[in-house]
């Protein structure tokens, strides 16, 4: 199992974490640049490669603090009186969200430095700056993807962790 993951990582050392993006509970980490154009001709810019993750995570970052994955159900910080309004659901409204994009704005060089490939799926992204991205899938509680790492360069890549096992494109 370790080799063909370890394989894959190694497509996104040396990329910078770019931006973040999620849809719901799924969190998409973007490695590189590239762009993408939509059946409607709207060019969206993306990662090269994307990391998405549908299970639990930490961000650990240099300075001691941690990133959960967890922090979606959390209202974000705001000065004054928090809106009475929270819905989690939506894009920047939750702690998650803000505190990665305050990385990705104070980083924009944070490249992957190095890979672990963890047992039970799990995967450890160490960037030069000492950050570290940790994916933990919960194999008790069965995902049909825990994650996926897939390219949006045209090239058809994939390779993603489930419940069925690894799988490859």
């Amino acid at each position: 199992m370790q080799q063909p993951l370890q394989a894959a990582f190694e497509k996104i050392k040396g990329l910078p974490l770019t931006k973040t993006t999620r849809n719901e509970l799924v969190q998409y980490f973007h490695f590189g640049k590239t762009s993408y154009t939509t059946s409607q001709g709207l060019i969206l810019d993306v990662g090269a490669y994307t990391l998405a993750v549908n299970c639990p995570w930490t961000f650990e970052l240099s300075k001691g603090e941690t990133i959960k994955h967890s922090e979606v159900f959390m209202r974000k910080r705001e000065p004054g009186l928090p809106s009475p309004k929270f819905d989690w659901k939506i894009p920047g409204a939750n702690l998650r969200d803000q505190r990665l994009q305050g990385v990705v704005i104070s980083s924009q060089a944070l490249a992957i430095e190095s890979v672990e490939i963890k047992d039970a799926y799990g995967v450890a992204l160490t960037f030069v700056n000492g950050d570290r991205l940790v994916l933990a899938p919960d194999l008790g509680k069965p995902q049909e993807e825990y994650w996926q790492l897939f390219s949006n360069t045209g090239d058809n890549f994939s390779i993603g962790a489930g419940a069925a096992g690894i799988v490859q494109k």
